[in-house]
């Protein structure tokens, strides 16, 4: 099998992984244990859920909570998922905004919290300091999702919450 085809046929595990973010966004406090400490996720500003066929079933919602919005429960009920959201993760006073792209698995506009008052020169390595971080983040909580994910045994207890999620989100009630 061909590379190109490998990728197309996992595709879905991107929109898939940002969709179970949002879902784990709002449980808990917005928290996720992750290398031990908490990281804590929120979906701001930009949302763009599709379902299967592409582009003309494209639901975009902008705003300050746009995962809140009643019709970005109903297009998760109508079976789509995420495919780029701008996501805030904050782990250890650190904070990252980025937007994600679940098809191409791609994040960009990496905003990265550093001491706005610094010299250009002290402020490298910092923010190098503070990617690398984010990187081993991002890569954590992709290996928690796959380790869900891959295993039916932890997928399907998974996917029985989301559903249940959905379902609340859809009817405007919140997580208690």
């Amino acid at each position: 099998m061909a590379v190109l085809e490998m990728i197309q046929q996992k595709a879905f595990l991107g929109t898939e992984f940002v969709t179970w973010l949002w879902y784990r966004s709002e449980q808990e406090d917005n928290t996720l244990t992750v290398n031990g400490s908490l990281c804590e996720m929120h979906f701001e500003k930009d949302l763009v859920l599709t379902g299967e066929a592409g582009e003309a079933l494209a639901s975009t919602f902008k705003g300050d909570a746009p995962s809140l919005a009643p019709e970005a429960a109903a297009a998760l009920l109508a079976g789509k998922k995420v495919r780029r959201a701008r996501v805030t993760l904050a782990q250890d006073n650190v904070a990252w905004e980025l937007t994600l792209n679940g098809e191409t698995f791609d994040w960009g506009s990496l905003k990265i919290d550093t001491p706005p008052s610094l010299p250009f020169e002290e402020s490298v390595p910092i923010r190098l300091n503070a990617l690398q971080d984010f990187h081993n983040l991002f890569a954590a909580l992709f290996e928690i999702f796959l380790d869900l994910r891959l295993d039916p045994t932890k997928w399907k207890p998974e996917l029985k919450a989301m559903r249940k999620w959905v379902g609340k989100k859809a009817q405007g009630e919140r997580e208690e």
